[in-house]
């Protein structure tokens, strides 16, 4: 398992990202995507100065980031289980989010979802910051 936590500041507009699902481009960089909880209360305009947030720490990182993966209902695991599937079928090794909280409130479940991706796919958890806005 491996989760690597680092502050970050909210910053500007990101670069555009490819849907998840479509052929991706010959690239130097290490594929990432994004996976981020977005409860019915937040506003829109919270969730994407967050994602914009994702990509430029991602970038800033030395990754392409592709795209997000959202949850959207409290306990829900499907977008998780899609996240999987696409970065085995494209060899990504580099998950992003917000904070760990994205995750699972439980620092053990943090652990358990963070080791599960790394046993299934390989790949990395980067978390932007220990506790997120939404």
């Amino acid at each position: 398992m491996t989760a690597v936590i680092l502050d970050a500041e909210p910053l500007a507009a990101p670069a555009g990202a490819l849907a998840p699902g479509e052929p991706l481009p010959e690239l130097g960089q290490p594929l990432a995507y994004g996976y981020m909880r977005v409860p019915a209360h937040v506003p829109d305009h919270k969730v994407r100065g967050l994602e914009q947030a994702v990509v430029r720490f991602a970038e800033n990182s030395g990754l392409h980031f592709v795209g997000f993966f959202h949850e959207f209902t409290c306990g829900a695991r499907e977008a998780l289980d899609e996240l999987v599937t696409e970065l085995v079928r494209v060899g990504a090794h580099h998950v992003v989010v917000p904070s760990l909280r994205h995750l699972a409130l439980n620092t053990l479940l943090q652990d358990a979802m963070c080791e599960r991706l790394f046993l299934d796919t390989g790949a990395s958890v980067l978390a932007m910051r220990q506790r997120a806005e939404p």
